[in-house]
């Protein structure tokens, strides 16, 4: 199995009377819309909270976007709502403390990024609470 950081097309349709932008295959939903089509491209005039959902209506991932990138804390969850991550973005890019958990809530790893990249020790535990670090260097 391969580790793939692309993403999927997702095909939207816009709903002109709420301003809503919706993706069929993801549940996708995005408010506030500035830009009829939600994207990620830098100088977008895209500005506003952006939210993902599961097909059973809970919240797969939320944060705020400024300039169609992704700005401030951004939170993703398991289809149970549980927590399954946390960062921050400026300008698109991952910047300092990130945390993640496993769905039974324990944590699976924490450290900090620096233009998107981990920078400094990350702690990585496994199902089990073993927990290992790893230096990345940097700061």
């Amino acid at each position: 199995m391969s580790c793939n950081n692309s993403t999927p097309s997702i095909p939207t349709t816009t709903d002109s009377s709420q301003q809503k932008v919706v993706g069929e295959k993801s549940g996708m939903t995005v408010d506030n819309l500035t830009d009829p089509i939600a994207h990620a491209v830098k100088d977008s005039i895209y500005n506003g909270t952006h939210v993902e959902k599961y097909n059973n209506g809970v919240i797969y991932m939320r944060g705020e976007v400024e300039g169609g990138l992704r700005s401030g804390q951004w939170l993703t969850f398991y289809s149970d709502g549980k927590p399954w991550s946390q960062g921050t973005y400026k300008a698109g890019l991952r910047q300092g403390y990130g945390v993640s958990w496993f769905e039974g809530g324990e944590k699976s790893s924490e450290g900090y990024y620096k233009d998107d990249k981990p920078v400094g020790k990350w702690k990585y535990w496994d199902e089990k609470g073993n927990m290992v670090e790893k230096d990345f260097g940097g700061q």
